[in-house]
């Protein structure tokens, strides 16, 4: 006999290899062939620094990753619930079958709202959820880093609905540390980094000053920056910090929901 959530098990099993996937394919991606740079020097001495990417398209794969298991994950929300319907009421299905939903939300009226049209649920699942929505400020902590569950399942719920509605969630790369060194014979007078944001298209990442500047001087430029993918919607956020913080907290749902009807593995 399955067990209830199992359900649940399965689908974040299958959202794991998707976070997976990502990581096989950022590992295996060669950043150095990525981008192209280029310095712009003026008769000033003042100049700035570009990267682009030499592919536009090469963040597709992640994109597709990140939507299959943003799916698997929300679905996993959704089939905890339905279970404790089961469950509450004795019957499989449950009465309504198709009105059973994890809700999740920062503002308390939208949370009240969405309980009033799931008409007759119960109180004691009508609580779990209230506990773990974007305003109750939970905190959870998972392999020494912490999170706030309900604001984490808010962003999961969010960017679920969009790459399902409207569009695919679209990944770039920014640059998350490193820098730029610049040779001339009389110094750099000033170097300053700009926020870059995402990596789309041709960034200027720097500006700069050569001290005395005179032209045709010669001068070098060797560019070190690490770059990591990063999930084009709002807020942005790191695409493996927030797979991991998705995963946990759909991981704490389901805990929830066991703990509350003494189901053991």
């Amino acid at each position: 006999m399955t067990l209830p959530f199992q359900t649940c098990w399965e689908r974040l099993a299958r959202a794991e290899l998707h976070r997976q996937s990502l990581i096989g394919l950022w590992n295996s991606f060669e950043t150095d062939k990525a981008y192209t740079s280029r310095p712009e020097v003026y008769n000033d001495g003042t100049g700035k620094f570009f990267i682009k990417p030499t592919n536009p398209d090469w963040t597709l794969p992640f994109s597709l990753e990140f939507g299959e298991m943003l799916y698997q994950l929300r679905s996993a929300l959704d089939s905890c619930i339905y279970d404790a319907a089961i469950l509450e009421f004795r019957s499989d299905p449950p009465p309504d079958a198709g009105k059973w939903q994890f809700i999740a939300t920062i503002d308390p009226k939208d949370f009240k709202e969405a309980m009033r049209r799931m008409k007759n649920a119960p109180q004691d699942i009508m609580t779990i959820m209230k506990s773990m929505q974007g305003y109750a400020g939970v905190t959870c902590r998972a392999d020494g880093k912490e999170f706030d569950l309900g604001k984490t399942l808010v962003i999961l719920n969010d960017w679920a609905r969009i790459d399902r509605h409207r569009r695919l969630h679209i990944a770039g790369s920014a640059i998350t540390s490193g820098g730029l060194r610049i040779g001339s014979p009389s110094g750099v007078e000033y170097l300053n980094f700009l926020d870059t944001h995402l990596l789309e298209t041709e960034s200027e990442v720097a500006r700069f000053k050569i001290r005395n500047f005179v032209p045709g001087m010669k001068i070098s430029f060797q560019a070190d920056f690490a770059f990591e993918v990063m999930i084009d919607e709002s807020p942005r956020l790191r695409l493996q910090e927030i797979a991991l913080a998705m995963n946990w907290a759909v991981c704490a749902v389901r805990e929830q929901f066991e703990a509350h009807f003494g189901i053991t593995r």
